[in-house]
């Protein structure tokens, strides 16, 4: 399922806090078949990280925000991206 919007500004703003890079903006391929996150090659990124072990999380932002679902877990009805009940509970669980 696609991420929210907000939830990945708050998991770039983690990165950010973090010390790790944040790339964001539309993913295109370029006239040359390389790849590019806004103005940044992503060759250029990811040569930076040569030899080293790294983690790469993406998601599609935004879609299916609006569409009505049924949490599997509480049974509340919602729209968006996730159980707020839920994500609410969880966030208080984890501190």
């Amino acid at each position: 399922m696609p991420v929210s919007r907000r939830e990945a500004r708050e998991l770039m703003s983690l990165g950010y806090e973090l010390g790790a890079s944040v790339l964001n903006g539309t993913l295109q391929r370029r006239a040359d078949g390389s790849w590019g996150i806004g103005d940044q090659a992503l060759e250029d990124v990811l040569a930076g990280w040569e030899g080293q072990e790294i983690a790469l999380v993406a998601d599609v932002l935004g879609q299916g925000a609006g569409a009505s679902h049924i949490c599997q877990v509480c049974g509340m009805e919602y729209q968006g991206h996730a159980c707020p009940r839920c994500r609410e509970i969880r966030k208080r669980l984890r501190g």
